[in-house]
């Protein structure tokens, strides 16, 4: 009797996982098992497909491969299928699949890209145990005490396997890959690199590649009496934007600031060994106050920062030793440069056609007060709870102007009088 946990074995595990390959079962399996090979393709979108309803599922398949703007990609459980439909399913490219049929179709098991599976006697046709390394397959089945916690493990991998391409894609550098691998055994990050690769694809370093640079991160950071790379992580990681910006503007102080002939090759490029060149040379006591500052305004990317991002950085400053930063207070900044009482914006509205005098001079004065307020707003960023109330007066002035010049309009057309 066919049950799920059939399919819980490392085989499977290797082909739908970390080679990201397809699967045909025969015969006929009840497709209820069959999604429990869903525990081994995070980030896709499962689709059953049954196959006597569809006439044309060659094209089908085809047209979706091409045309699927969809960030997920889809993994379909086509059922009921006959051989001849096996055959043309097995002609089409960049399609994730897991195909039964109940006919024998072990005919056509000398492909690389499909895997073929006998339920009868619960053996592949064309998988190459003998050559095929399955040690770490087997640990994540026999560590797990059930499916649910296998699950995790797997998704685990996955959420790694995503840190890695945004390293590599977007910050282009591998500097941080050990770090992120340092939860699994050096001897399992060969298998995640290869996931990586083959769900993404993309091109990653090799394991022993990554051995060797972490070898060189650690003799670099050993010249130094102390290492940073705790505070390095928190400051990069808490947040992608923010922590975007940092290594820009890491840079951007090294470059204006700092003798280059003082660094070595890889402290200059690398921006976790820079920030413990700093942290050792330049910032003993912590972050200067106006790299904060400038680090919050987000000029250099130019990343418009919301609500979640600011408690963000409240975050990390409260982890981060900062110059002059006093723990029981939550700001960095001058008490010169705090916020005086803010000026009130006359809520009076004057008609614009009878008083139009009036209403000018009051709509200038407004103005230049939400100037001012900019202006202040730009140059000392506050860095507690007050900054939130801020932006919500700040708004409420905004809504004031919007509310005269909505007047000035309903006068001009002579719908409304005041």
């Amino acid at each position: 009797m066919d049950t799920g946990e059939d399919f819980i074995t490392p085989q499977f595990l290797n082909i739908l996982f970390f080679q990201q390959k397809n699967i045909a079962i025969f015969p006929y399996v009840d497709l209820k098992h069959l999604h429990v090979l869903e525990i081994f393709t995070p980030g896709f979108t499962p689709i059953e497909l049954e196959s006597t309803a569809l006439h044309d599922l060659k094209n089908i398949l085809e047209f979706e491969s091409i045309n699927s703007y969809s960030q997920s990609p889809t993994l379909y459980f086509i059922y009921n299928l006959t051989k001849e439909k096996v055959k043309e399913i097995l002609t089409v490219k960049h399609v994730h699949c897991v195909l039964n049929t109940n006919e024998d179709i072990s005919e056509f098991a000398d492909r690389s890209d499909f895997f073929f599976f006998n339920k009868k006697n619960s053996q592949f046709l064309n998988f190459p145990i003998n050559k095929t390394n399955l040690d770490f397959e087997t640990f994540l089945i026999s560590s797990s005490q059930n499916r649910i916690i296998l699950q995790d493990t797997i998704q685990k991998i996955k959420s790694i396997a995503s840190r890695v391409f945004t390293e590599i894609n977007q910050n282009n550098t591998f500097s941080n890959l050990p770090n992120l691998l340092k939860g699994f055994d050096k001897k399992h990050w060969q298998r995640i690199l290869d996931y990586t690769s083959n769900y993404y694809g993309i091109n990653v370093p090799s394991a022993s590649e990554l051995h060797r640079m972490s070898i060189n991160i650690s003799k670099t950071i050993g010249k130094h009496s102390k290492d940073f790379s705790n505070e390095y992580e928190i400051l990069i990681t808490t947040n992608n934007a923010l922590g975007k910006e940092f290594v820009l503007l890491l840079h951007k102080y090294r470059s204006e600031k700092v003798n280059p002939s003082h660094l070595e090759l890889e402290e200059l490029f690398n921006p976790k060994l820079l920030y413990n060149y700093l942290r050792n040379h330049h910032w003993k006591q912590g972050i200067p106050p106006d790299f904060i500052k400038e680090w919050i305004l987000m000029n250099i990317s130019g990343y418009p920062l919301n609500e979640s991002d600011t408690e963000d950085f409240q975050s990390i400053i409260g982890k981060i030793p900062i110059q002059g930063y006093v723990p029981e207070y939550s700001s960095v900044i001058t008490e010169s440069s705090k916020i005086q009482p803010f000026e009130e914006i006359s809520s009076r509205v004057h008609s614009s056609q009878t008083e139009w005098n009036t209403f000018k001079v009051e709509l200038q004065a407004n103005l230049d007060k939400v100037d001012k307020l900019l202006d202040r707003y730009q140059e000392s960023f506050i860095l507690n709870n007050e900054n939130s109330a801020y932006v919500r007066f700040l708004l409420a002035q905004l809504s004031e102007i919007d509310l005269l010049l909505n007047n000035k309009k309903k006068n001009s057309n002579g719908s409304l009088h005041v």
